[in-house]
């Protein structure tokens, strides 16, 4: 317990804000994750190329490796999946890479990348390669605070995330982060009927019982969320939750990108016992204007997920004065909309 405890508090961030109390749930907390985490800041020759596109503004960020991301006390991450069920569909700019990248895009299995074709760098390649990062990482740090990591799911390559193809990153979760250090639907509804059951009966682990554990969710399309569940009611078996209406067995988390217009919404459903993931700035729009609005409504509603582009510690060469936090300066802190903070 005193190690959970000394490690939660290396969460609180800068500014010496106070770690959040271990007994509370994971609905409990704020905190500030990053968007497209595996995303690093484009390199000259990617530059070179995406500079002629209207695009580039919102494009010119970057994230320091996952491993670095989790050293600064970010505990949300975001990984982009294209399937690869036959290997080889994202390989062609890899041709004069070293024998083991090659060997990497040509296997079988999802593969991490922003635009097909057009955006690929990262700072792994495959799926399965993040999740070794992650695991590794856990490893050299026991009892860590709980993460957070979407898995956002694009059909791409001429291949979709079929059920087959869900069932392929469920395994791959499995195996290279363990079903020991999940924290999975099937944990969150106990004995209750549905998940959406156990949610609203607060039945989220608290930060004492979630520490050295990961959640996954898949943040697919609707056809990829239905999908997900068919054949597992309430996501029985699986390893992610997903996007899923409110009024369904298998909600639990809301993803709601924007929450100027709806932070009444966000509210409502973070008091009910539900997560909800938002995003403090888009594009880099609010961080060039220096524009917190965003994201200080996103904390006022108790959004508990709140992703950035750019906080302390991501890629920032043109030295915009923006930086997405918590109040204090915090990553991490207790939520004043659903706790005794």
């Amino acid at each position: 317990m005193m190690r959970a405890l000394a490690l939660l508090a290396i969460l609180a961030g800068a500014g010496g804000a106070p770690a959040p109390r271990d007994d509370l749930r994971l609905d409990q907390i704020q905190l500030i994750g990053s968007h497209n985490s595996y995303r690093p800041y484009p390199s000259p020759q990617l530059r070179a190329r995406l500079a002629a596109s209207p695009e580039w503004p919102g494009l010119a960020y970057g994230h320091p490796p996952l491993e670095a991301q989790l050293a600064l006390g970010l505990r949300q991450l975001e990984l982009d999946v294209a399937p690869d069920p036959a290997g080889g569909a994202y390989a062609a700019p890899y041709g004069n890479a070293d024998a083991t990248t090659r060997r990497s895009m040509a296997a079988p299995g999802a593969k991490v990348l922003h635009i097909a074709g057009i955006d690929t760098e990262t700072h792994c390649l495959t799926l399965r390669l993040c999740l070794a990062t992650l695991r590794h990482w856990s490893d050299r740090h026991p009892g860590h605070g709980p993460v957070m990591v979407l898995i956002n799911t694009g059909d791409a390559g001429g291949a979709r995330f079929d059920a087959t193809n869900l069932a392929a990153l469920d395994a791959d979760i499995l195996a290279e982060i363990g079903r020991e250090r999940l924290v999975t639907p099937d944990d969150v509804r106990g004995t209750l009927p549905t998940l959406r059951a156990a949610v609203v009966a607060h039945r989220w682990p608290s930060l004492a019982r979630a520490a050295g554990r990961f959640l996954f969710v898949l943040d697919g399309g609707n056809a990829h969320e239905e999908a997900y569940r068919a054949g597992h009611p309430s996501l029985r078996g699986r390893a992610m939750f997903g996007f899923y209406p409110e009024e369904e067995a298998e909600a639990a988390v809301f993803n709601i990108q924007d929450p100027v217009p709806e932070s009444g919404r966000i509210r409502r459903l973070v008091r009910a016992g539900f997560l909800v993931r938002t995003r403090a700035d888009m594009g880099l729009k609010e961080a060039r204007a220096a524009d917190r609005r965003r994201l200080d409504t996103a904390i006022a509603s108790g959004a508990q997920w709140i992703s950035s582009d750019l906080y302390e510690g991501a890629s920032n060469p043109e030295r915009l004065v923006y930086r997405a936090a918590l109040p204090g300066g915090a990553l991490v802190r207790c939520n004043p909309v659903t706790a005794r903070c």
